[in-house]
């Protein structure tokens, strides 16, 4: 064969793969179902995620529940299973629930991804989640830096839920080893039951003085139940999310600090990362990412 011919059928081959890939691409489809569509770190979770499936060619199903509701969660899951999609990104209400549907998906060889809340089954490929652990850790140290004696309460998320126990753990250590009592309150992320608990807690003892709240939301709540009971003067309160209201309730003096997560980051990776395992690629187990501190001193930046 000439060297003339020789280039023509590289070149065609070539073009035949460029056209192959691009036609995979475009008859992908994922889905998605996070936690909740009423929530702003969730809405910025899908977001990113459908912005980046978007730039990838890929067809991206948001089958996320109104409210956060397991059931329905799984449902979704179950649905996408039988819709035959490429791929799955959960990002978990319950991360218990899902056992009989990850089979499901591992015996019809449809990939799935978690974001934000660790899931227990082999089939799961990767988590992207911010560390949980270590930025509640941030958190803990400085509520400690910040409070010169009292009680540290806690406000929590589910009952054995990944990133709600590592929030907790995070900020329970840090408060312990510096000779601090913590009190934990199961809330089942609810902000009814956050600004029920502060109350509570604050007209039966008086020696709190710092709350931490494991979603901003509960915060928020939390700076609530403070003002109507006039304390809010004494007390550190730290939430976790970096959500646009608490940095607000920060400028403002009324709540102290935050944890911001990197949830346009995590929605993106959780997109990339299913994307590659669907082509056979290897990806992290887990994908860390660092959660940053905000205070009044830095606030205005992310504003």
């Amino acid at each position: 064969m000439t060297l003339t011919k020789l280039k023509a059928a590289a070149a065609a081959t070539a073009l035949s793969l460029m056209a192959t890939t691009a036609t995979f691409a475009a008859d992908l489809r994922v889905a998605y179902t996070g936690y909740s569509t009423d929530n702003t770190f969730w809405i910025g979770v899908a977001n990113a995620a459908a912005e980046e499936a978007k730039a990838m060619g890929v067809e991206f199903i948001d089958m996320t529940a109104s409210s956060p509701d397991s059931a329905a969660q799984k449902d979704a899951v179950d649905r996408a299973i039988d819709m035959g999609v490429d791929g799955i990104i959960i990002g978990s209400v319950d991360n218990r629930a899902f056992d009989a549907s990850l089979d499901a998906a591992a015996a019809k060889g449809i990939p799935v991804v978690a974001v934000d809340t660790g899931i227990d089954h082999s089939h799961i490929s990767s988590l992207v989640q911010t560390d949980n652990l270590a930025a509640a850790g941030i958190a803990g140290d400085f509520i400690v830096s910040q409070i010169e004696g009292g009680k540290v309460l806690i406000l929590g998320g589910s009952a054995g839920h990944q990133t709600g126990n590592a929030r907790r753990d995070g900020v329970k250590n840090a408060a312990e080893a510096a000779g601090h009592e913590v009190i934990f309150h199961i809330c089942d992320w609810q902000d009814a039951c956050a600004f029920e608990t502060t109350t509570n807690f604050l007209q039966s003892d008086p020696e709190i003085t710092a709350i931490f709240s494991a979603w901003d939301p509960g915060a928020l709540a939390a700076v609530s139940a403070a003002k109507a009971l006039g304390k809010l003067d004494k007390l550190v309160i730290v939430g976790f999310d970096g959500n646009p209201a608490n940095l607000v309730a920060i400028g403002e003096g009324e709540q102290t600090a935050t944890i911001k997560q990197d949830n346009t980051r995590m929605g993106a990776e959780s997109v990339r990362n299913l994307l590659a395992v669907i082509k056979g690629e290897a990806v992290p187990a887990v994908v860390p990412i660092d959660g940053i501190l905000i205070t009044a001193d830095n606030v205005a930046e992310f504003q």
